[in-house]
């Protein structure tokens, strides 16, 4: 039923204007004095917040355990040169720092930080399933990856320091 005035609303509908029993009030009252007071809960957002965490900091130590694994010892050496020779070049890298490229090299080395994460994965793997073709092509692979990397972009920097240079040869 559609109303086009308030107070037709209000004179049509059955209203209830009688007044409660006596004592209605105190009973109410006491009644409200005998419930249990409800338990706090955690709001599911904290429960949610928490599970999150608690999950990502699981996965972080599963993917950042060192994990002892038993190479051959033909692997073993060439692992052991390969990591001799990325933290040579890395060690170069961080040399050429400068404010003008500390952005490139900033980037550069949260790329080597993924490269790294997919080495321990795979070192994982290789201490779950055994030492296989694959996963050794796959970790030198890697390892050559990351070492081709940190030379690409020192001479990116090279490069960057060379254009630098001709610019201010031609400005004097």
């Amino acid at each position: 039923m559609k109303y086009t005035d308030n107070n037709e609303f209000f004179k049509t509908e059955n209203w209830d204007i009688e007044e409660p029993i006596l004592g209605h009030e105190k009973r109410f009252l006491q009644k409200l004095g005998q419930q249990k007071p409800k338990q706090k809960r955690f709001p599911l957002r904290i429960v949610a917040s928490i599970a999150f965490i608690l999950g990502s900091a699981a996965m972080f130590l599963i993917i950042n355990q060192k994990t002892t694994v038993q190479l051959s010892p033909e692997t073993q050496k060439t692992q052991d040169y390969f990591t001799s020779v990325i933290e040579k070049e890395l060690t170069e890298l961080k040399s050429r720092e400068t404010p003008e490229n500390k952005k490139i090299i900033n980037d550069a080395l949260i790329q080597l930080e993924i490269l790294e994460k997919d080495y321990k994965k795979l070192k994982i793997e290789i201490a779950n399933k055994g030492e296989n073709k694959q996963i050794i092509y796959a970790l030198l692979t890697n390892m050559q990856t990351r070492i081709s990397f940190i030379q690409s972009v020192m001479e990116q920097l090279e490069h960057i320091n060379q254009l630098k240079n001709n610019q201010n040869e031609n400005t004097l």
